[in-house]
């Protein structure tokens, strides 16, 4: 099984971890990491590390973050340099639909790296816009 790790700015992580909570009821080897404004990097590395030693009894650990080049994900991946004998996988510009099948499907991967590879498209293809399509009313020869 792979361990799921959510973080991000602000409230990013337990917000989106109460998303998933709610939805799948799954909050079983899943940690969570906000970075929060009155937090260093120093203690945003600490508790990242706290949050993969509560993931050690997983086969390997995805992390999962906002932003590309934010301080989670920074820090996140100095963590995984500084765990060599631990598999660990980091990404970033996560959504819900990436943690909800991550988190549905996390039993059947032991490599972090095959999980991320297949919630990357997922998290593309749930990227959406919504279009009005507008309909003319078609009157009816009949009047009916």
């Amino acid at each position: 099984m792979v361990g799921i790790l959510i973080t991000g700015h602000g409230h990013f992580a337990t917000g989106l971890g109460s998303s998933l909570q709610l939805i799948t009821g799954i909050t079983e080897n899943v940690a969570l990491v906000d970075f929060e404004a009155d937090h260093s990097t120093d203690t945003l590395k600490a508790n990242l590390h706290a949050a993969m030693d509560s993931l050690k009894d997983c086969d390997g650990i995805l992390v999962l973050s906002d932003l590309a080049g934010g301080s989670p994900f920074n820090n996140a991946s100095m963590c995984m340099a500084e765990r060599p004998d631990q598999r660990i996988e980091v990404l970033a510009g996560t959504n819900l639909p990436m943690i909800i099948e991550g988190a549905s499907m996390m039993a059947a991967y032991d490599d972090p790296l095959e999980l991320a590879e297949t919630l990357i498209p997922t998290g593309k293809d749930y990227i959406v816009r919504f279009e009005l399509v507008k309909h003319e009313d078609e009157a009816d020869e009949d009047g009916i």
